[in-house]
């Protein structure tokens, strides 16, 4: 099983499309993680980057918000999407995923019509991905 986690600086990064990089890591049946990778996200691309990771064997993606565009690109693609996930390491938020300790909510920034926080600026948002 492949896990795909949105980072910035190594740690989780709250907005998928926000992202500068991708930890990528593998896992065996015995719930090790067997090969990690970083992949550089590409830029500001809300469809080709589900597509893209997809094809890279990605099956589960861990992250703390995500607009509806890569939403569906994941899930057209097999990929399923955890969302509202607080844990900020990635190694560890998989390895609470694999033992269904991994706490997840309410997408961070869910992007069908509602306004998000950044850093302070308030923003609108119709369904599109940033």
């Amino acid at each position: 099983m492949k896990f795909a986690i949105p980072v910035s600086n190594g740690c989780l990064s709250a907005h998928f499309g926000q992202t500068t990089e991708f930890s990528i890591m593998e896992v065996d049946d015995s719930k090790q993680i067997v090969g990690r990778e970083t992949l550089s996200a590409l830029s500001h691309d809300c469809h080709g980057t589900p597509v893209l990771l997809a094809e890279r064997g990605v099956n589960v993606v861990l992250a703390g918000g995500m607009g509806m565009g890569p939403r569906m690109a994941f899930e057209n693609n097999g990929v399923e999407v955890i969302l509202g996930v607080t844990e900020t390491n990635p190694e560890t938020a998989v390895i609470k995923y694999l033992y269904h300790r991994l706490e997840s909510g309410e997408n961070v920034c869910d992007h069908g019509d509602t306004v998000c926080d950044h850093g302070g600026q308030h923003e609108e948002h119709n369904g599109g991905c940033h």
